[in-house]
């Protein structure tokens, strides 16, 4: 089991297992992917490095986002899965992919998997498919979960954890309920309206982990990235 490195919420949680699927859903807005970004630099701050595919975002553009924390990538030991002979516009902050995103993911994700598995020195590493959303815009759902299933097969003997994240609502519930099946951990972040200050307040789910119960975290952002407001208001 290994913390997630995040106070309060580790008060209430031993930590995640090694050699786990974790299964980010989030309101745009609400801080999924940043979450997912402060754990895997806490990891990488350890010596744990990550595979990071994205289908979103470019690789300047995630820099730039961890910059906003004062999270310097030089710093840390993420490996991003080119991707870049499958995109028509290279800079663009929106990627456009040509051919099923399935493939493109697939092109050398495993591959890469199994040279951080082979490479001497490497005991532990993680990885992330950022995002599912795209994914299944993209790709059949029967094709998506064939992926999980090669992606779940893949990451066994790692020690580490692996991420993919979706844009809640975006599927549907049936859809959400089946990568939750098929997932270890399910963190839901979502994005309220508060009718009296007229503000939108974020919360954390902690949806799906053995051995703990379901609990909600009220959060919001500080310079350091994100965490719980106060134990007082857990619910």
């Amino acid at each position: 089991m290994i913390p997630i490195g995040v106070p309060v919420i580790d008060e209430f949680i031993t930590g995640i297992p090694r050699d786990t699927l974790i299964l980010i859903l989030g309101d745009p807005g609400s801080g999924f992917i940043t979450f997912m970004h402060q754990l895997l630099v806490t990891r990488a701050r350890s010596g744990v490095p990550a595979i990071y595919t994205s289908l979103d975002k470019p690789e300047s553009e995630i820099r730039h986002d961890l910059a906003t924390f004062g999270w310097k990538l030089d710093k840390l030991t993420w490996q991003f899965n080119d991707l870049s002979p499958f995109t028509r516009k290279r800079e663009a902050r929106t990627l456009q992919w040509e051919g099923d995103a399935v493939n493109i993911v697939s092109h050398n994700l495993f591959r890469k998997i199994l040279e951080f598995k082979e490479a001497r020195g490497i005991t532990a590493f993680d990885s992330v498919v950022n995002t599912v959303t795209y994914m299944l815009i993209q790709s059949s759902l029967k094709s998506v979960l064939r992926f999980l299933n090669e992606y779940s097969t893949a990451i066994k003997g790692t020690n580490g954890w692996h991420f993919l994240t979706m844009v809640r609502g975006v599927h549907g519930i049936d859809v959400e309920n089946i990568f939750s099946h098929y997932s270890d951990v399910v963190l839901e972040f979502a994005l309220t309206l508060n009718t009296e200050t007229r503000l939108y307040e974020r919360v954390l789910g902690i949806k799906k982990l053995l051995g703990v119960d379901s609990r909600v975290f009220p959060i919001e952002f500080d310079r350091h990235g994100i965490r719980p407001i106060t134990t007082s208001k857990i619910q």
